[in-house]
């Protein structure tokens, strides 16, 4: 009896990586992952009232948002928040794009971290503009105190060199320049009647 041996398909022998993803895709695809994930209404309603929103409010799951995850659209907004709530603020560098990722800047994003009853942390962000003409002033409690203690983490980082007894004049420098920043800022807080921001956990 005849027999016919099957031939597989050849095997590759190039092994080509993936190019990665433009920022543009990656973030619709974040947009995407979010916005399956139906946040739970009780869930929800606890974050709306912590944070002082108007009734019916829900987060917009086309910008990414989630139950625990949302954005303002400037640090006023924010500030806004934070004045009412209170919370933890940060600020770190984020890569920002438009036009499919054609176009590409450095940002600096503003986070406030409130933790909400029955939910726990709840994080609002924006990215901080400093275009007062336009309405985004950056002389607000939520901005000063973000950059306060980044300013003071960075003074204690020196100050622990300084002690070693091997502080060179760059980071003297440093030094002198993040300490002149926390009192600038510490007068921020101050003219706004707010310097409880920064006192209160010293």
């Amino acid at each position: 009896m005849a027999t016919t041996d099957l031939i597989g398909a050849p095997e590759r022998t190039d092994h080509a990586g993936t190019a990665p993803l433009p920022l543009a895709a990656r973030d619709a695809m974040r947009r995407l992952e979010l916005a399956l994930t139906t946040p739970d209404a009780a869930t929800v309603e606890k974050v709306r009232v912590a944070l002082g929103y108007r009734p019916g409010w829900k987060p917009d799951a086309y910008l990414g948002e989630t139950a625990t995850y949302l954005m303002v659209w400037s640090q006023v907004e924010l500030n806004e928040i934070f004045e009412r709530v209170g919370g933890t603020v940060t600020t770190r560098q984020v890569e920002r794009s438009i036009d499919g990722g054609e176009s590409t800047w450095t940002a600096t994003e503003i986070a406030l971290t409130v933790d909400v009853p029955g939910v726990g942390p709840v994080t609002v962000v924006t990215d901080i503009e400093d275009d007062p003409e336009h309405g985004y002033r950056t002389d607000v409690p939520v901005v000063a105190v973000a950059r306060y203690r980044s300013a003071e983490a960075r003074a204690n980082e020196l100050i622990a060199v300084a002690l070693t007894g091997h502080m060179s004049d760059l980071n003297a420098d440093d030094l002198a320049h993040n300490i002149d920043l926390m009192a600038g800022y510490r007068a921020t807080l101050a003219k706004a009647g707010r310097l409880d921001l920064i006192e209160a956990a010293a």
